[in-house]
């Protein structure tokens, strides 16, 4: 899918921060932007869980 360059740009820094691939960091933003608007249920973090940063 093309993109415009400032946003591919804004895609390629943050994967590059997070250490993760582009298609991983698309997959996050769009999952948390479909449960922010409420078209995905909100997951529920286990307070025992490890979440190794991400929660």
């Amino acid at each position: 899918m093309p993109l415009e360059p400032a946003t591919e740009d804004a895609l390629n820094s943050i994967a590059a921060e997070m250490k993760i691939g582009r298609s991983d960091l698309i997959e996050i933003l769009l999952r948390e932007w479909l449960e922010t608007n409420a078209y995905l249920p909100v997951r529920m973090i286990d307070e025992e869980s490890e979440t190794d940063g991400s929660a």
